[in-house]
C-alpha cells in the first residue's frame, strides 16, 4: 500500500488496530503471525513503503480509522527505526 505494487501476502507486514483503553482511541500493531482478529493492512517490509503508507496516510484509510490523532502509531514507528538501524 505505500508503493503501491503487488506482491504475495506472505512476503507483507501484516497490521492490525487494537482498541488502546489507556491513551489514544486505536493502536496500530504488528501481526506477526497473522492470526489477530480485525480488518488488516498489508505493507512490503521495506522502511520506504512503511514511511509512504504513514505519510499518505493509507495505512489509517486501509485500516478505516479515519481520525488520525486518536491513532497511536509507535509500534509502526519503532520497527520502522529498527528497519533503519
Amino acid at each position: 500500500m505505500g508503493c503501491r505494487s503487488r506482491c504475495e501476502q506472505t512476503a507483507l507486514l501484516r497490521f492490525v488496530a487494537r482498541a488502546d483503553d489507556a491513551g489514544p482511541q486505536w493502536r496500530v500493531i504488528l501481526d506477526e503471525r497473522r492470526r489477530l482478529p480485525g480488518r488488516g493492512a498489508y505493507v512490503h517490509p521495506d522502511p520506504e513503503c512503511l514511511e509512504a503508507a504513514i505519510t499518505r496516510r493509507a495505512l489509517l484509510r486501509a485500516l478505516r480509522l479515519t481520525v488520525p490523532g486518536e491513532v497511536d502509531l509507535g509500534d509502526v514507528r519503532s520497527l520502522q527505526a529498527q528497519q533503519h538501524g
